[in-house]
């Protein structure tokens, strides 16, 4: 009886922030959408304000209180996860003061914008000042969580819970070796592959309704979520029952629109599958950015780039499209989206030379917040480190450092969770195949929902109730690994590019 009063108390408390925090995820998204630009400074002051306000009830007396009540129940709590969620995080919020809550929330909002600014300006200068503000902010906060071997560990935890630098590097290099050994195999044959079926004139309107058709097919509800154009793709939601999707078209490729959409959408499944027991808790969130790529990923990079996938797709894709795309077959565009060539930027990235650019930003942002690199040396550093890995050398900044909004939120330790995703998606696959021998088939036909009720049945309902490794771990029945991603993206490769 006890446990159950403490447990109603810690829901309201919980409502009430998640409402506090909604309200500033709205002005995030609109700051991304709609804004005025004139509008900066004050919705950095907004957001601020909101995200202050949320912290100090996290922090608070009150929390405090119900903190003090649940280690009173001598364990008993170790079974309810709301009750260890909110431990969890009023005694990681307990760690900021409020002052520096504040500051680094500011900071960031109007980071956003001078990144912007720079990034059209080609000028990493510009940005070089509140970058420096940001890391030593994010230095402030990662010395006050406390880490034990590496600093970056107290970031990339707040983002991957109990991941550490200890752990990412093995993978990481075992992920470098094994991206050379791909691109070496299908050197000789990298001309007999084009991603020509993805490119022509493509107006704006079709390809939306093309990428609003299978985002719906994929089981996306548009009664709780919409889809709207930004700078920089992204999903947020304000519940689950209110999710905002957006993306960017470049008329001239399919790729941009399409699989960012669907990439989006695969977040926004997640975010409408959590239990409606979870609503406004702080358990109505993915497990970790790793987990939550890996829903987007095995949608983006897995199930939509396969033959089956374009075989249902291609009569739509005809229909709205018209005589530009004819001439293709399945197989046309099941090898065009997925050729592999090292570029430039990260977004636009196959999914075999993607996790180099992760590894890239992961070792610069490390060494960023360990202080072993001067930031003003952040371009040179970079494209060096593109030459040696990709074999390709920016022209300016905003195809070299400036490319991504991450470092201007403050994002440093969330880089790695994309490449996490990759491999939690290729574990989740093998074993998707195995408990849904005709997931092809289905795929094929156009019959999508089963894949979403069994991403809802095993990973969407929990949310934020089970940490990645014990939802890894009871999927697949074994810890995170490299090796599914590698042989399956070997095995797409050599098919692709007839490698014998």
């Amino acid at each position: 009886m006890e446990t159950s009063k403490i447990l109603e108390e810690v829901v309201q408390t919980m409502h009430t922030i998640s409402d506090i925090n909604a309200a500033a995820s709205i002005l995030n998204w609109d700051q991304e959408t709609y804004m005025p630009s004139g509008a900066s400074e004050t919705r950095a002051e907004q957001i601020s304000t909101l995200e202050t306000l949320a912290h100090q009830f996290l922090t608070g007396e009150r929390s405090r209180h119900l903190a003090d009540k649940i280690s009173g129940l001598n364990g008993t709590a170790d079974s309810e996860p709301l009750l260890k969620l909110f431990i969890h995080d009023f005694e990681r919020a307990s760690k900021l003061p409020e002052d520096l809550v504040r500051r680094t929330s500011r900071a960031q909002a109007l980071a956003q914008d001078t990144w912007k600014h720079a990034r059209t300006e080609k000028n990493y200068a510009k940005f070089q000042p509140v970058l420096t503000e940001l890391v030593n902010l994010k230095i402030e906060a990662a010395e006050r969580y406390g880490y034990v071997e590496n600093r970056y560990d107290a970031l990339l935890n707040l983002f991957e819970p109990g991941m550490t630098v200890t752990q990412l590097n093995p993978v990481f290099d075992n992920l470098r070796t094994a991206t050379a050994e791909i691109l070496t195999a299908i050197a000789p044959n990298l001309d007999k592959v084009s991603d020509a079926p993805m490119q022509g004139s493509f107006s704006k309107e079709k390809q939306m309704e093309f990428s609003k058709y299978i985002s719906g097919k994929m089981g996306f509800d548009f009664n709780n979520g919409r889809i709207d154009l930004s700078t920089h793709p992204f999903c947020t939601s304000f519940s689950q029952y209110d999710v905002r999707l957006t993306t960017r078209i470049n008329e001239n490729d399919l790729h941009s629109c399409l699989y960012g959409v669907i990439h989006e959408t695969g977040h926004g499944l997640y975010e409408q599958g959590f239990a409606a027991k979870y609503a406004r808790t702080f358990a109505a969130d993915g497990a970790s950015i790793g987990m939550h790529e890996s829903q987007s990923l095995l949608w983006e990079t897995v199930i939509t780039r396969t033959e089956e996938f374009w075989t249902f797709a291609l009569p739509k894709f005809k229909e709205i499209f018209g005589e530009s795309v004819a001439k293709y077959t399945p197989r046309d565009y099941y090898r065009a989206v997925n050729t592999i060539k090292p570029s430039l930027i990260r977004t636009e990235a196959d999914e075999v030379t993607y996790n180099m650019h992760i590894i890239l930003r992961y070792e610069l942002e490390r060494e960023m917040i360990n202080q072993t690199i001067d930031l003003k040396d952040i371009p040179e550093i970079w494209n060096e480190k593109m030459r040696r890995n990709l074999g390709q050398v920016p022209k300016n900044d905003a195809e070299g450092c400036l490319q991504d909004i991450h470092w201007s939120f403050g994002g440093f330790g969330y880089f790695p969770g994309y490449t996490l995703g990759k491999l939690y998606a290729a574990m989740e696959w093998n074993v998707l195949q195995t408990q849904m021998p005709d997931v092809r088939s289905k795929i094929a036909n156009g019959d999508l929902m089963p894949i979403r009720e069994w991403l809802r049945e095993n990973i969407h309902q929990y949310g934020r109730s089970q940490k990645p490794a014990e939802i890894i771990k009871r999927i697949t029945g074994k810890p995170l690994t490299e090796k599914d991603f590698v042989e399956y993206a070997k095995a797409k490769a050599m098919d692709v590019y007839q490698v014998r």
